[in-house]
């Protein structure tokens, strides 16, 4: 059921979790042993995408390179690949591709920031449950995006999802920003003194 599909990633996000982190939920290192489980998590829905994409381009006969119309065992991956079905419409590829360019234009960002978040603060217990909401919202958006196409929900899942990542750069700003400003030093650096 889609209640199912919701709390998988959650399950496993903290089965994951615990088993790596035997230590309090504040700690550095609990902080990073969801960040690398959720990093493992985000993969794993990223390769789910790439397969669909690749599925409804078998099906649809959508060749992305002059190579991939005719080529050698073509026909074996469309039998691995089950190209017969729901997903098959050339729609539902364009709804896949837009996705995983949402992908890669997101989650790497996130995760650059929570990692940075994480190096420049003592990550408080909330820390850890904003990334673990972070995975569920992505996961729901991806659910918007390709199966349920539904606005605004799609919509509120990013913002969501971005708010939360929006939340981690304002604390890094607040913590080292100030190592931006230019100082005399810097100055000094520049004009070749130093």
């Amino acid at each position: 059921t889609l209640v199912n599909l919701l709390i998988i990633p959650f399950d496993f996000l903290s089965a994951a979790t615990h088993k790596m982190a035997k230590t309090p939920m504040g700690t550095p290192a609990a902080y990073f042993d969801v960040l690398a489980a959720a990093a493992g998590v985000m993969m794993l829905k990223a390769t789910l995408v790439n397969l669909l994409i690749i599925r409804a381009s078998l099906s649809a006969s959508i060749a992305r390179h002059p190579e991939d119309k005719n080529f050698p065992l073509r026909s074996i991956f469309v039998a691995l690949m089950v190209t017969s079905g729901p997903g098959t419409t050339s729609e539902f590829w364009t709804r896949c591709t837009n996705n995983l360019r949402n992908i890669l234009e997101n989650e790497p960002l996130f995760f650059i920031v929570a990692f940075a978040y994480g190096q420049v603060a003592v990550a408080p217990p909330m820390a850890i449950v904003l990334i673990k909401m972070w995975v569920v919202f992505r996961f729901l958006h991806m659910l918007f995006h390709i199966m349920l196409p539904a606005q605004p929900f799609r919509a509120i899942t990013w913002m969501a999802g971005a708010f939360i990542q929006g939340f981690f750069a304002v604390q890094i700003v607040r913590s080292k920003g100030s190592l931006l400003a230019l100082g005399s030093k810097d100055v000094s650096v520049l004009k070749g003194e130093l």
